[in-house]
């Protein structure tokens, strides 16, 4: 015949049960925290000198001289002053990405719908410009090749 357990002895089984399942996502927690991040990296200059050869540049430079010959055509001189003064600005935007004194966000606006795939491709769970420090054993790939690759093959739009 088998003894039924007391009282006491079911309430300390219930209390382990209970001190277990809380340690569980704690654990879980920590296991996650274990796992490393590959980062991708980039060229600014790369980037910036080949979106700005890029057809999909050429073609938006196109469309503004376009646009800034019919206004001259038309005889709208303030329209050709207004769309000048931007080709300008255009520009001074170009040659102060270059030097990194301005963002890249029209440039990587263009590449918007294509960072999954970039990231995929490099092996990579997240994309910066540059890492400010980089500990012995980071796992950094650098992503340019994969950005030129997307950015040479896009079309004018």
């Amino acid at each position: 015949m088998i003894p039924h357990p007391s009282p006491a002895v079911l309430a300390r089984a219930v209390a382990v049960v209970g001190l277990l399942s809380c340690t569980l996502p704690w654990t879980c927690a920590q296991s996650a925290a274990e796992s490393k991040v590959t980062v991708g990296i980039f060229s600014r200059t790369t980037v910036v000198q080949v979106f700005y050869r890029s057809a999909i540049w050429k073609a938006k430079m196109q469309a503004k001289l376009d646009e800034q010959n019919k206004a001259v055509t038309g005889g709208d001189a303030a329209k050709a002053d207004q769309i000048d003064r931007e080709l300008t600005a255009m520009q001074a935007l170009a040659q102060k990405q270059l030097t990194g004194d301005a963002p890249l966000k029209n440039i990587l606006d263009e590449l918007k719908e294509d960072w999954p795939a970039i990231a995929k491709e490099a092996g990579v769970d997240l994309i910066i410009e540059a890492p400010l420090y980089q500990a012995t054993g980071a796992r950094v790939i650098d992503v340019t090749p994969s950005i030129v690759k997307r950015l040479m093959a896009r079309k004018s739009p």
